[in-house]
């Protein structure tokens, strides 16, 4: 998720705790408490652009970070505030502000490595988009209630509360509202007898309305979308071959097989008879919401010059996740 909404998140569960005791300077302390796991980003002039994209989400977002920063931030604040206050309570707030930054990303496409750095495993439930305005205003409002109220006072508390409950009930509405576009997807694939191996059903931008569906198949990969307003009307699926019989080729380079690690076993493989390859990660589904299908940001490479001078992502083209805001919700309006 964005910076803003990580913060939010990290002040509202901080301040659950320790509102009471220390005030309003809890919703500061857990907005940066929050954000804690997203400074692995200075690690990047470490790596090159493909292989941060492995370190990114990783042991800064794993539980073993979140149990050990949460210890050494707990025993700081304690003795800053001459033990006054009890340390299990800082232990948990801090705990809770770090690790639910973890779980948030968990539920969005690009997944978190909750296990590392002892499992590389990337955890991804595909139900929320990194862009969600509606979450992050709950969040909002919740925080400048929380200012607003008079400091320790029990109004204060019952907010902070409230603002937590209604955003998980938001939250489970998007595992809902998934649920019903899995249902959609699988129920028109077998309609159409397409026979496919893997499904992935992931969330577009700024909504948990419209759906990406990307059914894997031997040969290439079926797209198509659905927003909970198209009702009964039949989804339009559209091939794009993969030219997956070259995968233990590129796997054979490093920072290949880190890029392949980050497409979650979903790379389009696209090859021209000079040997240039281009992969993409669509895992994050489409880059337009009308007709054929469109991917953005490929890595690239040539199988004749296979050294890794040659191998970068191609960041030409149009900006950003969406391509079209009209475009966008006008397909989550089923127009």
């Amino acid at each position: 998720m964005d910076s803003l909404t990580q913060a939010l998140l990290g002040a509202a569960t901080f301040s659950v705790v320790k509102n009471r005791s220390i005030g309003k300077v809890s919703i500061l302390i857990g907005a940066l408490a929050g954000t804690l796991p997203d400074l692995d980003v200075i690690l990047s002039p470490l790596f090159n652009e493909v292989a941060f994209l492995t370190v990114h989400r990783s042991f800064s977002h794993s539980i073993l970070f979140a149990v050990l920063v949460s210890a050494l931030l707990a025993g700081i604040f304690h003795n800053a505030y001459k033990k006054q206050y009890k340390l299990f309570n800082w232990y948990a707030a801090f705990f809770l502000a770090i690790f639910t930054h973890d779980m948030l990303d968990c539920f969005t496409t690009y997944g978190t490595k909750l296990l590392a750095p002892f499992n590389p495993y990337l955890f991804s439930t595909n139900n929320i988009h990194t862009f969600e305005p509606i979450y992050t205003s709950i969040l909002l409002i919740g925080a400048i209630g929380f200012l607003i109220a008079k400091s320790k006072s029990t109004k204060a508390q019952r907010i902070i509360r409230n603002t937590l409950f209604i955003s998980c009930i938001y939250l489970s509405c998007t595992f809902a509202s998934k649920a019903v576009a899995v249902n959609k997807f699988t129920t028109q694939l077998k309609q159409l007898n397409i026979k496919y191996q893997e499904l992935m059903v992931s969330p577009t931008p700024l909504n948990s309305l419209l759906w990406n569906a990307i059914a894997k198949t031997d040969e290439g990969y079926y797209f198509g979308a659905y927003s909970l307003l198209d009702g009964s009307k039949e989804i339009p699926f559209y091939f794009e071959n993969s030219n997956n019989e070259i995968l233990s080729r590129l796997k054979q380079n490093k920072k290949v097989s880190h890029y392949l690690s980050y497409t979650q076993n979903f790379p389009l493989i696209k090859l021209s008879e000079s040997g240039f390859v281009q992969i993409y990660a669509v895992k994050f589904g489409p880059h337009n919401y009308f007709g054929k299908p469109e991917f953005v940001y490929p890595l690239e490479l040539n199988l004749n010059k296979f050294t890794d001078e040659n191998i970068a992502i191609n960041y030409e083209g149009e900006r950003g996740p969406i391509k079209n805001y009209r475009s966008l919700f006008k397909r989550v309006l089923s127009r």
